[in-house]
């Protein structure tokens, strides 16, 4: 048996990466595309990144018929619809025919929910987006309102100081009267006490903001720490995400529910080139492990992305390295072995994908139809066209209750995020939204949106996002044709605004 750890390249890596990290990598943001009711509606919901903080909701609505009305509101996984605040009502944004946009405050960490109610003429309809809000970093106070408050500390300072003196050395005195060299010394006497009191009271002051500051950093949120290795079992390599979190293993937190029946969905990236890419589903045995049948894919490092979701609804991206030898590849892996949705892929290197078209393994092509020329933090359809060798349109299968599954990383693995035509939401953390909402015969619940699960057969598939950051992104675009699943790369630079 041949145990292979992370160097100190995939350690900084990781260490890099988990400050930004909460729901994926890089970016909170939720992203949803599907119907509410009747009304097709794409939801941006821009998070805060500070705990409490105000999230940037904006919802369009596609399509002639407008609705006469759209809400929102923030719902917690622990409180629903009737612990829920009043709704808020997005506003049209100028210019921008069936766009709408509002902000909502959210004041604690956890699973949340933004619900949304879509009315008019049409009807009505509803749609759970949920989001994950952690506080992700601490704002810093800009140097000017600094130098400003120290300024007008030491003034409103020194005048108390002033005024407890002049109280002491002339309150009361008759008009015109000179005070005598006692009440001189009284009053300076007087000063001098008053800033000390002033000056503990202020010492207690900062001691209180610095507790609150630390136990405000020490709240900024981390993923769940763990460690990966590849081994030799029986002359198969198996790859072992194991959670070493000291909460985890006290287990001080809550079950994980399957999401496209899957407990954990695991993306592999090739460190140097990102020519290698796999998406494969570890099995627990104890809750703290998960191991999964490693593929066959070249040795080298890999960037290890972990998607799981807790029964709250609370859902997070566990992030490693791990490095493959040679050595321990070399045995062959029965398909029994290996979950039928598992799907791996050898691509060409960054840089080196071809533009806008992609030939797949079977001979097909996908072709980049739309958002191409993304901007920084502006909505976009990355949209994707699979035809076959003679350009006619090809038919998609669903792979695992979608007609596709894509991944958006940078090349430095500072972002990554997991989507489908749905979005970048969690379906599972959906599911339990609007199942809980259903039990409890809410009133205010229309009728709910279809984020696009058994979707009629196409061959486009598109995807709503915004890019978070500038550099340069890999696009990977899996989809299912003839019972195989296949795997494409684009690649994009997004400039700095």
């Amino acid at each position: 048996m041949k145990i292979l750890r992370p160097r100190g390249l995939g350690i900084a890596f990781v260490v890099g990466v988990t400050i930004v990290a909460s729901a994926h990598v890089g970016s909170s943001n939720a992203y949803f595309e599907g119907m509410a009711g009747p009304y097709p509606v794409r939801v941006i919901v821009r998070m805060p990144g500070v705990i409490p903080g105000l999230a940037q909701i904006s919802v369009r609505i596609a399509g002639e018929s407008l609705p006469n009305a759209v809400t929102v509101r923030p719902l917690r996984w622990d409180a629903g619809l009737e612990g829920a605040p009043p709704p808020d009502t997005a506003r049209a944004v100028s210019g921008e025919q069936g766009l709408y946009s509002t902000e909502l405050w959210l004041m604690t960490t956890g699973s949340y929910s933004v619900h949304v109610s879509v009315s008019g003429a049409a009807g009505e309809g509803t749609v759970f987006v949920p989001v994950t809000a952690v506080a992700e970093r601490r704002l810093d106070m800009n140097l000017a309102m600094a130098v400003g408050l120290i300024g007008a500390a030491l003034f409103l300072f020194v005048g108390a100081m002033t005024v407890f003196g002049a109280a002491v050395r002339e309150s009361d005195l008759a008009p015109g009267e000179q005070p005598d060299v006692g009440r001189r010394r009284r009053a300076v006497f007087a000063t001098g006490l008053s800033g000390l009191a002033l000056g503990a009271i202020l010492w207690g002051g900062w001691t209180w903001w610095g507790g609150v500051d630390a136990a405000y950093r020490a709240g900024i949120f981390r993923p769940l720490a763990v460690t990966s290795a590849v081994e030799a079992v029986e002359a198969v390599p198996v790859l072992t995400l194991r959670i070493v979190e000291p909460d985890w293993l006290g287990r001080g937190w809550m079950p994980l529910m399957p999401d496209h029946g899957k407990l954990m969905h695991m993306f592999l990236v090739g460190d140097e080139t990102l020519g290698a890419f796999a998406h494969v589903h570890p099995v627990s045995s104890d809750s703290t492990s998960f191991a999964v049948a490693f593929p066959p894919l070249p040795a080298g490092s890999y960037r290890i992305y972990a998607d799981i979701v807790q029964e709250t609804g609370f859902a997070q991206t566990l992030v490693d390295t791990v490095v493959v030898d040679a050595a321990v590849m070399g045995g062959s892996v029965d398909a029994s072995v290996r979950d039928g949705d598992d799907s791996w892929a050898v691509l060409p290197a960054y840089g080196q994908a071809g533009g806008e078209r992609f030939s797949l393994s079977d001979g097909r092509i996908m072709t980049w139809e739309s958002g191409r020329q993304p901007r920084l933090d502006a909505e976009v359809t990355l949209a994707f066209r699979v035809s076959e060798a003679d350009g006619t349109p090809a038919v998609l299968e669903p792979y695992m209750g979608m007609l596709s599954h894509a991944a958006v990383t940078r090349d430095d693995g500072s972002v990554f995020i997991h989507m489908h035509p749905a979005g970048s939401i969690n379906m599972a953390a959906q599911s339990r939204f609007e199942t809980e909402e259903q039990a409890a015969g809410s009133e205010v619940l229309g009728p709910l949106a279809s984020a696009g699960v058994g979707a009629p057969a196409t061959d486009v598939v598109g995807f709503p996002f915004v890019f978070p950051a500038p550099g340069a992104y890999r696009i990977f675009v899996q989809v299912k044709l003839d019972g195989v699943v296949e795997t494409a790369v684009f690649d994009v630079e997004v400039p700095e605004e």
